[in-house]
């Protein structure tokens, strides 16, 4: 007994140590991946595609078909000697046919080529929306660390609050300061304090809003990787014109408009294939059983079978003008088509450009903020020492404490949205997030 209760114990630990495992930004999203369900609905429209493609493909086949029907009439009637009776008759028919289409305009095959056009497109589709994912999660992994440490800076605001006012009321207590510095320490501490609950319950927020996008239970431990905080290094700022030309050659979402093109116009070589004469061959073998007859079955069977070859053509001359109104909409598609493409690259340029921008913005912002950063922590060092000697009041110091809040909550804030700015502009570099 003692031992099942020591290996349950061992196994609850190490399911407690996996569970507060640290999750990096690179682990959220490939949870995410597998997990979301929007994504695996794009997966599945590709297995759909993939249907499409088969079956046109399997239409230039042959069809093949056999069947059988069965027939009791009652009254006058002809039997199988071809005379008249009034008994009851029962016949049997078996048959096999195929047909073939020879010539349809290239229909088929074009079929084929715009079915293949458009699973491409399907998986382009299900690769951006995957893309999309990964952009919502490294967005809500970063605004979740933002939080959290905003609320270590409300921490640390309550822990300098509460080591001043504990110096005070020490100097209160031998007749060295006076009562009212302590009150007023005391009710910055408690300001403090609020702040700090503030800034836990707005962290937790955000881990929620990233644990539902993950798909998380309510009661599963998640606990963030920090360390890539502390970690940057800042790179040369690309040039927009070569960022776009690697990434319109890469990015999902140009590759998808390029097949899509493509597809509108095998799409209106199917619809120009609708004017054209139309030949197929078609081929059968039939044969009957009747109960009339008094020749045995196999012999009938065989005695009545009958064989057919057929060639047929239509010519298409007038439907309605139905047709050429058909190949009409086509050619405006094609040209929709194209310029959708045109006005997804001019999209794609001005992300591109507005992200560059964005980087050299978040990179002079952290560069500022750390000298804001360096400046606030030596004048609260500086205002510290001389509240303690009497030569500073306690608003003094607590403005030189909210300013240096203030640059470590904004510090905090620049390297945190130039790595993400980064990690963005990697992506239209590289057309996928292997880099997280």
């Amino acid at each position: 007994m003692k031992r099942i209760l020591f290996i349950t114990l061992l196994i609850s630990i190490q399911n407690l140590l996996i569970a507060q495992e640290n999750w990096q930004l690179s682990k959220c999203v490939n949870y995410a991946i597998e997990n979301n369900i929007d994504l695996s609905r794009a997966y599945n429209r590709v297995a759909e595609q993939e249907i499409n493609h088969l079956q046109s493909m399997a239409n230039v086949l042959p069809s093949l078909n056999l069947g059988s029907n069965a027939n009791m009439n009652f009254g006058r009637g002809i039997d199988g000697n071809n005379a008249v009776t009034f008994d009851q008759i029962f016949t049997n028919n078996y048959w096999i046919e195929s047909s073939i289409s020879l010539f349809q305009g290239l229909v088929k095959y074009n079929s084929i080529a715009f079915n293949s056009y458009l699973l491409s497109a399907q998986e382009q589709n299900a690769i951006e929306e995957r893309n999309r994912l990964v952009f919502k999660v490294m967005t809500a992994y970063y605004s979740a660390l933002y939080s959290d440490g905003l609320s270590l800076v409300a921490q640390k605001k309550v822990d300098l609050s509460h080591m001043q006012f504990t110096r005070m009321q020490k100097l209160v207590d031998v007749g060295k300061e006076s009562p009212i510095t302590v009150q007023q320490l005391k009710s910055q501490w408690a300001y403090d304090k609020l702040n700090l609950t503030l800034a836990k319950n707005n962290a937790t927020n955000t881990l929620l809003s990233l644990k539902q996008l993950l798909r998380f239970d309510a009661k599963q431990i998640f606990i963030l990787d920090t360390l890539d905080i502390n970690s940057l290094v800042i790179n040369p700022t690309a040039n927009v014109d070569s960022v776009f030309y690697e990434a319109v050659a890469i990015l999902p979402e140009i590759k998808q408009q390029k097949y899509l093109l493509n597809a509108s116009e095998k799409d209106l070589a199917i619809a120009k294939g609708g004017i054209s004469p139309r030949l197929s061959l078609s081929a059968g073998y039939n044969t009957r059983y009747d109960n009339g007859d008094s020749i045995t079955f196999n012999n009938q069977i065989k005695n009545n079978q009958n064989r057919y070859v057929a060639m047929n053509i239509s010519i298409p001359v007038f439907n309605g003008a139905s047709t050429y109104s058909r190949i009409k909409r086509k050619q405006i598609a094609l040209i929709d088509q194209k310029l959708q493409l045109e006005k997804q690259k001019d999209d794609l340029y001005s992300e591109i450009w507005k992200a560059v921008t964005d980087l050299q913005s978040a990179q002079n912002e952290y560069e500022a903020s750390i000298e804001l950063h360096d400046f606030s922590n030596l004048n609260l060092q500086n205002i510290t020492k001389k509240l303690e000697k009497g030569m500073a009041s306690p608003t003094d110091y607590e403005s030189a404490k909210q300013q240096f809040a203030s640059a470590e909550a904004s510090l905090l804030k620049a390297k945190l949205i130039y790595q993400m700015r980064n990690q963005m502009l990697k992506f239209y570099m590289t057309g996928n997030w292997e880099h997280l």
